[in-house]
């Protein structure tokens, strides 16, 4: 779904955030980060949609780092020696971006950057030496306008120094021994509420951590605050939360900062008693992965999360990498049926889990399927293997063209609707249709299941083929509360006829991807979040031609089919539906007869299409040494027989079908 922005209501920017108001001045120049030349070096013109970087001059501009194609990419250097001044707003890095602020960034108004929880955490790294100011306000964070921000990280490195007015707090800022002013107010919320209704952060996103030199000064008469941050256990030491007796509280006795109340830390290291190792599921699909986290006791509080903290040096060993190899950041691929132990090692502490891992054995199964061969005044779309419980509801023009397909014109409320449950409790699905498209809206759903607040989609899965980045990319994805994870593809289906466009959401072997006319179009093989996660408050909400964001637009398109396997189909079924089209099914005969003709260069293969064995698969040897690999030739339909031509190669080539 989409979740990237160009420009805020300028109402908007001023709730919450301080004192007096705020208003974009009209007809200015807004810099916008492209990536369109190392996609790292701020001062190089290339990287920036108006050919050159932003000037130092002070004069009133916007700059937009989070809205590009470039998110999460190669971080962006602001070098030592760039100096940039604004007298706007810098929006972002945001979605998983870093910010490597080397030199000095000056912004007239704010700062805003945010990260989606579950995703690749938003970085800003003002490092030694650098300067960082707000005149206004810096939100670390938190959001008002969307559900989602606070997973951003600040890290202020020796002898740095950042200067705000005001810091709205939902993330974490690691002071590595640099300095962090805050004149007039920083908020931070509640122990359990957003600061902005909306948002997603709180208490479990927020953390101060303070190392050995680092110093976090604020307005005069913030004791109490502090006193609050260390009982509820966001203000940290050494990433320890609640370690009251290494923390220095001066309320204007600091010779240095008469007028302000100065917070630092008399520590200089924190190691842990004892720590564990978990993993969200003990019992793995070949291919699976998920990551693993680590907790640590320490004198003064217990199950610290240290799975990212720069302060703790940890190691990873699996017992058997062949069944499951984990990664020095605590990534666990599943890689072979079999058990396997996994350990952390911190110093002289250690701790373990037991993981058991299988080969994924479910085989597809056609559970839903429309047609639309509806009369044109027909207001339902039946489902020929779910039956009538499943069939679909009609939504302002949509409508059946009355020769096989559901024609929507785009227009706002042109949808069809499914009926909830359609794929709940599965652990793999797949999706296929039929479709043709011209222009396509940015953003517009070909498909969404899934569930909504009434106005953002949660838990779902997705197909989008024309999003609004840069350039023009479509994508599938799947969802859950907190983050999105998709396989991205191009070209973008706009004025593609009678395109088949499948989609395999299966996580339990670690993928999701997406097929057309039988070719793979993306993969993602990093697929962490499970349907079971992606559907765990149902599917209530499922559309053609809809989104769960109520700000997308509708799609315009003519549809043959729409089908839903519970399972994932494979290559060769992929393939061998796109060369029967969209109104024929596999066929069910159980064997075939595989024949074989050829040339000097070519093998071509034929068996008849009425046969259920479509998967066409080769080995270099028989008997007990054989390896019996998928065959990726395309399939073509030749006289009532599939049809795939294989190059000859210099050895012996062994062929088989099978389901």
């Amino acid at each position: 779904m989409k979740s990237i922005f160009k420009f805020l209501p300028t109402a908007s920017l001023a709730i919450g955030l301080a004192s007096g108001a705020w208003a974009q001045p009209t007809g200015q120049t807004n810099y916008a980060w492209s990536a369109g030349g190392d996609k790292a070096t701020w001062s190089q013109g290339a990287n920036w949609v108006q050919g050159a970087p932003p000037p130092n001059d002070g004069t009133t501009y916007q700059i937009d780092l989070g809205d590009s194609s470039s998110d999460s990419a190669t971080p962006i250097e602001l070098g030592r020696t760039n100096v940039v001044a604004c007298n706007d707003s810098c929006f972002g890095p945001m979605w998983g971006q870093t910010l490597d602020i080397y030199g000095t960034l000056n912004c007239g108004y704010g700062m805003f950057a945010w990260g989606t929880i579950g995703s690749p955490t938003t970085t800003v790294n003002v490092h030694t030496n650098a300067y960082f100011s707000c005149v206004n306000t810096f939100a670390v964070g938190t959001s008002w306008w969307f559900a989602g921000g606070p997973n951003v990280v600040v890290n202020v490195y020796s002898n740095a120094f950042v200067g705000v007015e005001w810091m709205q707090f939902g993330g974490k800022l690691n002071l590595y021994g640099g300095t962090v002013s805050v004149t007039n107010g920083f908020n931070t919320g509640t122990a359990t509420g957003p600061v902005f209704t909306g948002g997603l952060d709180t208490d479990a996103t927020r953390a101060i951590n303070l190392t050995y030199g680092g110093r976090l000064i604020l307005p005069l008469g913030y004791t109490a605050t502090v006193d609050d941050w260390l009982n509820r256990g966001i203000l940290q030491v050494y990433s320890v939360p609640n370690d009251t007796n290494d923390i220095v509280i001066e309320d204007g006795t600091d010779p240095n900062w008469t007028t302000n109340t100065v917070v630092y830390t008399t520590a200089t290291s924190a190691r842990p008693t004892a720590i564990r190792i978990e993993v969200p599921r003990t019992a793995l699909h070949v291919g699976g992965l998920e990551q693993a986290t680590v907790d640590a006791d320490y004198p003064t509080t217990t199950n610290v999360d240290v799975t990212t903290s720069p302060n703790v040096s940890i190691t990873y060993v699996s017992s058997a990498t062949g069944v499951a190899m984990i990664s020095g950041t605590g990534q666990v691929r599943a890689t072979g049926a079999g058990n396997a132990t996994l350990w952390a090692i911190v110093g002289t502490l250690s701790n373990s889990v037991a993981v058991s891992v299988a080969v994924y054995t479910n085989q597809a199964s056609l559970i839903h399927r429309y047609s639309f061969t509806e009369s044109a005044s027909s207001t339902t779309a039946a489902d020929s293997i779910g039956g009538a419980d499943w069939a679909g509801t009609l939504n302002g023009t949509a409508a059946f063209s009355g020769s096989g397909q559901l024609v929507l014109d785009g227009s706002s409320g042109c949808f069809l609707q499914l009926p909830a449950g359609l794929i709940t409790n599965m652990d793999a699905v797949t999706i296929e249709t039929w479709a043709s498209f011209g222009a396509i809206s940015n953003w517009a759903c070909l498909w969404a299941l899934g569930d909504s607040d009434g106005t953002y989609g949660h838990n779902y899965i997705t197909c989008q083929p024309h999003t609004g980045v840069t350039p023009p990319t479509a994508q599938t994805g799947i969802k859950n509360l907190n983050s999105e994870q998709n396989p991205w593809f191009s070209p973008v289906l706009d004025n593609y006829t009678n395109v088949q466009i499948v989609a395999v959401y299966h996580p339990e072997a670690g993928y999701c991807s997406i097929y057309t006319n039988g070719v793979l179009a993306a993969i993602n093989s990093s697929i962490t979040i499970l349907l079971t996660d992606a559907t765990s408050t149902g599917d209530p909400y499922n559309y053609i031609g809809q989104s769960l964001y109520v700000a997308d637009p509708y799609l315009s398109v003519s549809m043959d089919e729409f089908r839903i396997y519970q399972g994932p189909l494979t290559v060769g079924q992929i393939q061998a539906d796109a060369a029967l089209g969209p109104n024929q099914l596999i066929g069910t005969s159980p064997s075939a007869t595989l024949t074989v003709t050829g040339s000097a260069t070519n093998l071509q293969l034929q068996w008849s299409t009425h046969s259920a064995l479509v998967n066409l698969m080769a080995s270099p040897t028989l008997g007990a040494a054989a390896i019996w690999s998928p065959v990726s030739a395309p399939l073509t339909i030749v006289g009532g027989n599939y049809q795939a031509t294989v190059p000859i190669s210099a050895g012996a080539q062994f062929f088989r079908l099978q389901q």
